[in-house]
């Protein structure tokens, strides 16, 4: 089992205030910042992580801030570590069996969405996608054999439709290695 740990995310509606709000959610706590910057279509998104109080009070001090440019917040506690390095880029290569992508309209719920994938299964998460270049939305991509892929991508869309979130979800059975490479 992967180390878990928590992430607080800040989305504005406003540029100028997403970066004034980040700046605060890390004077407002002990964190560390993941990732800020703008994403599609001209918001800004703050992902910070660290204890859960100071998670959270960061994550309510850039809110505070940020006021009616605030687009969305959530605190996810219990983060599956692999998620965590998927939000800061790592992109994982794997023998693939199968391919399964779970496309969502929100970042947050994206990230949700990939934490519950990769504790439905034994899945390995490729690739998290969040915002940038794909209209404000977030897709992940999960490798591993066509059963566990299966299970993963119905938890996944679960999770996302509950939220009225999921957009698509798809399982391909040994992926095309072009095409896999290229998602």
């Amino acid at each position: 089992m992967s180390a878990s740990v928590t992430i607080g995310i800040l989305e504005t509606r406003s540029i100028a205030r997403g970066a004034e709000a980040t700046d605060a959610m890390l004077k407002a706590a002990e964190v560390e910042l993941i990732r800020a910057g703008v994403i599609c279509p001209g918001k800004y998104l703050t992902i910070v992580s660290g204890e859960v109080a100071a998670v959270t009070a960061s994550v309510e001090a850039g809110a505070d801030r940020a006021g009616r440019a605030c687009a969305g917040t959530c605190v996810l506690a219990r983060l599956d570590e692999r998620v965590a390095r998927a939000i800061r880029g790592t992109r994982f290569t794997t023998e693939v069996n199968a391919a399964g992508i779970v496309e969502c309209s929100t970042v947050e719920t994206c990230v949700h969405a990939a934490d519950t994938a990769v504790k439905a299964a034994d899945v390995e998460l490729v690739r998290l996608r969040l915002g940038g270049g794909i209209g404000g939305k977030g897709y992940l991509v999960l490798t591993g054999d066509v059963a566990a892929v299966s299970a993963s991508v119905e938890a996944a869309s679960a999770v996302a439709a509950d939220a009225s979130r999921l957009i698509d979800a798809v399982v391909i059975p040994r992926p095309d290695e072009a095409l896999f490479q290229s998602l």
